[in-house]
């Protein structure tokens, strides 16, 4: 997926319009009435424009007086870093001689079965 080119305040209010998972990382938002900075594609009800700021990055964002999301969590990983990490730990742990149950594995991983089974078997898109 090729990342869009927001370099413009007009570019990346399209880009949190549109939710766009490509601006990620380029930017965050903040909304003055919430206090909340996110990142583009957060799901988060959407504010309105006059009342979005937007900053290079978390830190930024933070020392102007906002907090990270607790939704879209823009001061930590990414989703899909998150995941391949989970992943990799998963492989490692299943490298290892003793046999694991799909509970203990997921237990391992701090996920429950539910979450860790999805991981491995994600619905078609």
């Amino acid at each position: 997926m090729k990342p869009i080119v927001a370099d413009t305040d007009d570019r990346r209010w399209q880009a949190v319009c549109e939710r766009d998972t490509r601006a990620d990382g380029q930017f965050v938002f903040a909304v003055l009435t919430t206090g909340i900075c996110c990142r583009p594609s957060c799901r988060s009800r959407r504010a309105q424009r006059e009342n979005v700021r937007f900053f290079a990055d978390v830190a930024a964002a933070v020392a102007a007086g906002f907090r990270p999301c607790k939704r879209c969590q823009p001061d930590k990983d990414y989703p899909q870093q998150q995941r391949v990490d989970k992943v990799a730990q998963a492989c490692r742990l299943l490298e290892q001689d003793a046999p694991l149950t799909l509970e203990a594995l997921a237990g391992q991983l701090a996920m429950s079965p539910f979450h860790f089974h999805r991981f491995f078997n994600p619905s078609p898109a």
